[in-house]
């Protein structure tokens, strides 16, 4: 089940990283195929905080796992694929859809 927040004891709020279970989930990029093996849901966090939890799950993984972020917040579009540029990581494909932006991002360590 995916959580978009939990709360603690002191009502504080934190993103939480789960696999994505939809097996049918699948990317094809040049003749390759790509399972979506996580989900972020980022949904009513904003700026930082969708670039923090990105970074965070994104170290987290392991080299090939494919990661699929969805965010609210606009500055995401702009501050999520900046930070990919700048590493190993590809991102394969951003949009957006009723007011959420998604990003699918291969990671490589």
């Amino acid at each position: 089940m995916n959580m978009r927040y939990n709360e603690i004891l002191c009502y504080r709020m934190f993103c939480i990283e789960t696999p994505f279970v939809k097996a049918d989930t699948v990317m094809v990029v040049e003749g390759l195929t790509y399972v979506i093996s996580h989900y972020l849901d980022v949904l009513g966090f904003y700026c930082p905080v969708p670039l923090y939890e990105t970074k965070k799950a994104i170290d987290d993984l392991n080299s090939g796992s494919v990661i699929r972020i969805v965010a609210d917040d606009p500055e995401a579009m702009h501050d999520i694929p900046m930070y990919i540029e700048r590493t190993k990581h590809i991102l394969h494909e951003k949009g957006e859809l009723a007011g959420e932006y998604f990003f699918i991002i291969e990671v490589l360590k």
